[in-house]
């Protein structure tokens, strides 16, 4: 009988040996998708499953076969009791796919020949916030995986290995995603805000590589950096017998328990909702059998010695889950819990009252007096009839993690709580008053959940209660020669409402919300006297001018002086309203500036006194002044110890030191994650900032924006222009005498082509030694842009210039793409551009970009060299002003002062008619020049 089971098993397999002899003419390689993956099979023309030898075959095809045939006889030796047994997965032998490049016979489950593809493509995980129907965002988002492929975002796609998978018709290589690549498709779901750091930590523990992740504006980074999941105790319950019920767990930081014994993770995504950063680090995490014995041989400690075995108490263990008795229980808690505390955390301790431990919060009361800058006085913290002074409580907290009550209570206090305390309340001297901050006044309300009484309190409170009324206050606008729009108008009422009751705030509108015209209304509406106090206005130098302008344009009656160069006169700065100055003479001049006490000091682009110990910083904090204010579209670009710098300026004692502020926010928020300590520190700069976007105020805002910036040349480049200015206004003028102004066009046209070049790129015409301030200037409204989060589209005149503009950005660290008349695939570079939430700036020639593109993912432009040319300026405009722009655009034309760009400028408004419907090239701009115009050009100033 069992002779016989043999000679049929030989019989069967030499009968599929011959049918595999049989050649069969066409066969494909059919990539086939189940509930377990990408499967592989050979099949005839009509898609029918054959066996055939790789004998009978050549080539690729044979080298597949072979290797399909090796692994169907491995199988017959392995019973998978799960997966089909027939059934070869890809993912098992992703070594095939090279094979299976070769070969012109890959076909899908519909019998459609696939290619491998050669072009890149990349996954992303997208997440977007939910809106509700009248706009405001839901609680939810939506989690989406898709395959940028080409610049196009495609959804429809399915995973064949690790790192391949099929799409359109083709099979696409991606970077290696890891063993678990299977579960990417549960990542397309929708989940709450709350499980934003639970999502994340799963995708990057089980996805080892994506292109990218994509959430709103937020950065991600990944840290070597390691966070420790902290050891816990879990009292679960205490039972009929008063026996206690305790399990030893780990958590994360601002993760619930449950998270580590649910999900098997080892990298962690810290969510920083302040700076907007997620921050990807490993999981460091100690076996928790090693916890489980330190509790279990602190329990035995604790048993008493019985001499009768029956007498002693026994203590279940299961696992992590202990079953204690109650006289053990009380004896580790009182002798073993404080020690363990400050190295465990500890959940559900409100179930040991009767083990006399108290986790109730305790109640606050205060009685406090005003003080020079802060709030002075006594603070009691009562445990059920028993107070104690806030500090002592803070001490024995810190010391034990507990708080000992004269009952023998152990009252345990939740510790976000205590650094709660800690960072409201400060100590004054030996005696142990307390000091409030003004600012801290509405969370100490908040903390002890009532208003609170007293005259002392009724400032802060008047304040507070104000800024919520602010939009409707009615208040007389000032006399500026522009019609405010509405949130410009709420933009000057916030300041003014700062000014009365001289506190500092920080205006950090977007970029083109009118933050200058906004200060200069304010302004307006202080200097109506003559004795007023002069106010300083500190800025970049490239500014400057630009500063000058808009005060000439929107306040004339207010007099101005620019306090920069070398012959700059402090006499007559002090004698205007508003003297305008970079940070860098502001440092230099600090020894006279610190003895002036001005009306206002401003600052415009603050986040250049971002580190506080910078020496430009230093200098400004020691400027006297009734009112403060800084002016940023980026008041936070890389870290929280910016902020204090911003506010040590504008509000000083709000923080406090340095090293209280390290204390209190930064170490906690930045290493910990303390979500506590991220939402104190929101609240309590929340009303010294306001922040407005584009797509805020998207109906008060015009569909383009259009706005020019000036920008001084520097010392050497006024040379340089000089020398080549009077040089060609004597060369053009014999030129015209003898040959009429149309002989000498072409001289002409190369002159002003000169001048041009010296105005924007003065390195091309000085071998590299002169540079460029408008490419500075360039520079930090490009960081400006992308820091807002906008997209940026550059447009010059000249390569050299492209060329230029490209080593900037790239050595700022932006994304960006290029293209010039070279260009060859220029399709491929708009679809990133459009596509790619990274790639942030477009910078071309105005005639290479000026037509035929769609650029609508950007929504700001920059004419970096404009020129006689409005039309194809428009033009290039609208690449990103067009059918498709959901936003606002922003168009911003570079001049450089005192150059033949500003008289272009002015010749073009002084002869609209002409340049409107006639100047379409330099040529014809050339041949529409008179003499007189081209004395003008040439002309000083």
């Amino acid at each position: 009988m069992q002779q016989s089971k043999i000679f049929e098993h030989f019989r069967r397999q030499g009968a599929q040996m011959k049918n595999r002899l049989e050649r069969v003419e066409e066969i494909y390689f059919q990539i086939q998708f189940d509930d377990f993956g990408a499967s592989i099979q050979t099949v005839d023309a009509k898609g029918k499953a054959v066996e055939v030898s790789y004998l009978n075959y050549s080539g690729s095809v044979r080298q597949v076969l072979r290797m399909l045939e090796q692994i169907q006889d491995r199988n017959s030796f392995v019973i998978d009791w799960e997966k089909p047994q027939d059934q070869i997965y890809l993912a098992e032998h992703d070594y095939l796919m090279e094979s299976l490049r070769t070969c012109d016979n890959v076909i899908d489950g519909k019998k459609t020949l696939l290619q491998f593809s050669k072009r890149e493509a990349q996954l992303k995980l997208v997440l977007k916030r939910q809106e509700k129907e009248d706009g405001t965002i839901a609680n939810l988002m939506e989690s989406k995986v898709v395959l940028e492929y080409d610049g196009q975002p495609i959804e429809d796609f399915k995973l064949i290995t690790e790192n391949h998978l099929l799409a359109s018709g083709e099979i696409v290589e991606i970077q290696p995603l890891g063993g678990n690549f299977m579960s990417l498709s549960y990542f397309n779901t929708t989940l709450t805000n709350d499980e934003l750091m639970v999502f994340l930590s799963l995708f990057y523990s089980n996805i080892e590589q994506i292109g990218k992740v994509v959430f709103e504006d937020y950065k991600f980074a990944h840290s070597d950096e390691k966070v420790e999941a902290r050891p816990c105790l879990i009292f679960e319950k205490i039972d009929t017998d008063e026996s206690l019920l305790m399990r030893v767990g780990q958590v994360l930081p601002e993760l619930s328990v449950e998270v580590l014994e649910q999900f098997e993770l080892y990298r962690f995504a810290e969510v920083n909702e302040m700076e907007k950063v997620v921050t990807i680090k490993y999981i460091e995490r100690e076996p928790i059998e090693l916890h489980v014995q330190e509790v279990t041989k602190l329990l035995k400690k604790q048993t008493p010695k019985k001499r009768l075995k029956k007498d002693r108490a026994e203590i279940l263990k299961e696992g992590d889950l202990f079953i204690i008795p109650k006289e053990i229980a009380a004896n580790f808690i009182y002798n073993e819990l404080p020690e363990l505390i400050l190295r465990y955390q500890l959940f559900g301790a409100e179930k040991l009252k009767s083990y006399k431990i108290s986790t109730a919060s305790p109640s606050i009361s205060l009685s406090l007096d005003h003080g020079i800058d802060f709030f002075e006085g006594d603070v009691q913290l009562t445990f059920g009839e028993e107070s104690m002074n806030l500090f002592d409580v803070l001490n024995q907290y810190n010391k034990n993690r507990y708080v000992q009550l004269s009952d023998g209570t152990h009252a345990i206090v939740n510790e976000k709580y205590i650094r709660r305390l800690e960072r409201i309340f400060n100590k004054k001297g030996k005696d142990g008053e307390a000091q409030v901050s003004f600012f801290d006044m509405p969370l100490v309300e908040e903390l002890i959940d009532e208003k609170i009484s007293g005259e002392v309190f009724q400032r802060p409170r008047e304040f507070y209660k104000g800024l919520n009324e602010v939009k409707e206050q009615k208040v007389a606008l000032p006399e500026v020669k522009a019609t405010l729009r509405p949130y410009q108008k709420e933009g000057f009422k916030w300041l003014n409402y700062l000014n009365e009751y001289q506190l500092g705030g920080c205006l950090a509108d977007d970029m083109g919300l009118g933050k200058t015209l906004q200060t200069i209304a304010l302004l307006a509406s202080k200097y109506t006297d003559k004795k007023q106090k002069p106010s300083l206005i500190i800025m970049p130098r490239s500014l400057l001018y630009n500063w000058k302008r808009e005060v000439e344009k929107f306040a004339p009656q207010m007099s101005t002086y620019i306090f920069h160069g070398n012959d700059r006169d402090y006499e007559k700065a002090m004698s205007v309203n508003l003297i305008l100055t970079t940070y860098a003479i502001a440092r230099n001049e600090i020894e006279k500036l610190k003895e002036e006490a001005f009306f206002y000091v401003i600052l415009d682009e603050s986040q250049n006194i971002k580190n506080v110990n910078a020496l430009t910083t230093k200098a400004i904090m020691l400027l006297k002044s009734e009112h403060r204010l800084a002016l940023s579209g980026t008041p936070v670009e890389n870290n929280l110890g910016e902020l204090y710098s911003l506010f040590r300026f504008l509000n000083p004692t709000m923080f406090g030191t340095l090293s209280n502020f390290g204390k209190n926010y930064l170490s906690p928020i930045q290493k910990y994650g303390d979500k506590g300590a991220m939402q104190h520190l929101r609240k309590k700069i929340y009303p010294f900032i306001l922040r407005r976007l584009k797509k805020n105020v998207l109906d008060d805002l015009p569909d383009k924006i259009e706005q020019t910036l000036y920008v001084e040349m520097s010392d050497a480049q006024q040379r340089l222009y000089e020398q080549r200015r009077q040089f060609y206004q004597v060369a053009i003028k014999s030129q015209i005498s003898e040959k009429g102004v149309s002989g000498a066009q072409f001289f002409i046209f190369q002159a002003l082509n000169e001048l041009r070049q010296i105005a924007s790129i003065p390195e091309n015409m000085s071998d590299g030694k002169v540079l460029s301030p408008k490419r500075e200037l360039l520079e930090e409204q490009l960081l400006d842009t992308v820091a807002n989060g906008h997209k940026a589209l550059v447009f010059a005149n000249y390569l050299s210039a492209v060329e230029l503009i490209c080593e900037a950005v790239e050595k700022a660290g932006i994304d960006y793409v290029s293209m010039t008349g070279a260009t060859r695939d220029r399709q491929k570079l708009v679809d990133r551009f459009q596509n790619d939430p990274d790639c942030k700036v477009f910078i071309m020639t105005l005639k290479t970009g000026g037509t035929g593109l769609n650029l609508t993912a950007a929504d700001t432009i920059f004419i970096f060299d404009p020129w006689w040319n409005v039309a194809a300026e428009n033009q290039a405009i609208d690449r990103a002003h067009r059918i498709g722009q959901q936003n606002k655009v922003l168009a911003y034309k570079l001049i450089t002062q005192g150059t033949i760009e500003e008289k272009i400028l002015q010749l073009q408004e002084a002869k609209k008619e002409l340049f409107d419907n006639i100047i379409t090239t330099d040529s014809n701009a050339s041949k529409s020049l008179t003499e007189e115009d081209i004395n003008f050009i040439l002309s000083v100033g």
